[in-house]
């Protein structure tokens, strides 16, 4: 699992550039497409993404920091939407949850491949 806490390190995921091209798309959409305006809101409101990878399975997730663990469960639960991101190899998920009244939000992005907890739980309500 990888977490990214600055705007700019969605660049440098893992991820098929078509889910990366969707996932950026997203996140800068509130912001009007504004990159710079997305990069000083992450910045402010301490705004974090979770890239749950293939490899990854509940163990892993579970020897996370506690605040980590809290977090992809808050995402897992009480996710304000959660979308189907698509790419020719494997369909993946873009899951928000907002976390502070300032409008910090936890997003969890994954291939729906994945056996773990938050994956199979959020799968079911993933819009296309």
């Amino acid at each position: 699992m990888k977490t990214i806490r600055k705007f700019d390190e969605v660049e440098n995921l893992p991820v098929p550039l078509a889910i990366k091209d969707q996932l950026h798309r997203h996140l800068t959409e509130p912001f009007d497409g504004d990159v710079e305006v997305t990069r000083q809101f992450w910045n402010e409101v301490s705004t974090t993404l979770f890239l749950i990878e293939e490899s990854d399975v509940d163990d892993t997730l579970a020897g996370q920091s506690e605040d980590i663990q809290h977090l992809l469960r808050f995402v897992t639960h009480y996710p304000e939407f959660v979308l189907l991101l698509n790419d020719n190899s494997c369909n993946w998920l873009l899951a928000l949850a907002v976390i502070t009244s300032e409008g910090a939000g936890c997003y969890i992005v994954a291939p729906m491949s994945s056996k773990t907890y938050p994956v199979l739980t959020l799968a079911d309500q993933a819009e296309a």
